[in-house]
């Protein structure tokens, strides 16, 4: 949760959105529990901890969440973009005495393959892939399959994709076509764009960018419904993949649950 947040301060569909974390993480770490090596990787780090615009309570963050479980990871890492958001994310891990986390400062797209190369490529990582935008290139997702990864993806259909496909294909911009492509790995979105009705477009290449993590070994995936601002627009989903059977299950069960007491839905 890097890039679109105010600084200090998260809205609830962002509050709900870590709920799946926290929720999430004790199932995947009992699951994975004979393991010999765990990791957990932060992709959009951001702070450790933020202030709920509406109730001004302190909340967690994704790195807080995690490091209630850093005695079952081999290793935490949290990349971030911004050096203050660095700096309070060395409080933290000072706070929590969180020895074998490690903060990188600098672009996950870049980072990630530094990263990976320090794991085995057996080893069970969960990876939060949490950008404000489509700043998330499909080459890192390519660089991630290959290792034994879970992803839990940020997809910003509404936040930023669709500001790219206007309803006039005349008003295509070279520049959107660039982080478009450079997004889904391809320049195929541009024929559903081209022949799909504006209705069914935000399904039509949903299906495509899952279709597209399925064939990167990612056999099970679970889409959650769309997060959105209370009496305001829809803004993304979340999209969990990953290799397993149970994975899915337990997300699912996890989103059942939480689907019951959160705002967005």
């Amino acid at each position: 949760m890097a890039y679109g947040e105010h600084y200090d301060e998260i809205g609830q569909w962002s509050v709900d959105k870590l709920k799946f974390i926290e929720d999430y993480l004790p199932h995947y770490l009992r699951a994975t529990k004979k393991a010999y090596h765990r990791y957990y990787i932060d992709c959009f780090a951001g702070k450790g901890k933020w202030i709920h615009k509406d109730t001004k309570q302190i909340i967690d963050g994704s790195p807080a969440i995690s490091m209630k479980y850093k005695d079952q990871f081999t290793k935490l890492f949290y990349i971030e973009m911004d050096t203050d958001r660095c700096k309070s994310l060395e409080e933290l891990v000072k706070e929590n005495n969180c020895i074998n986390a490690e903060i990188i400062n600098g672009d996950c797209n870049i980072e990630i393959e530094g990263i990976l190369n320090r794991i085995h490529p057996r080893a069970p990582t969960f990876v939060f892939v949490d950008p404000s935008a489509d700043q998330v290139s499909f080459l890192m997702m390519e660089k991630l399959s290959k290792w034994k990864t879970e992803l839990f993806i940020l997809f910003p259909y509404q936040m930023t994709i669709r500001r790219y496909l206007p309803v006039n294909i005349k008003s295509l911009t070279d520049w959107g076509v660039e982080r478009l492509n450079k997004f889904f790995g391809t320049n195929e979105w541009i024929n559903i764009y081209k022949t799909t009705s504006r209705n069914y477009l935000l399904d039509k290449m949903l299906k495509f960018y899952t279709n597209r993590l399925k064939d990167l070994g990612y056999e099970y995936i679970h889409i959650s419904d769309v997060f959105k601002v209370h009496g305001g627009p829809d803004l993304y989903m979340m999209i969990w993949v990953g290799k397993h059977p149970v994975g899915e299950k337990i997300m699912r069960k996890v989103y059942e649950n939480q689907k019951e007491q959160l705002s967005l839905f």
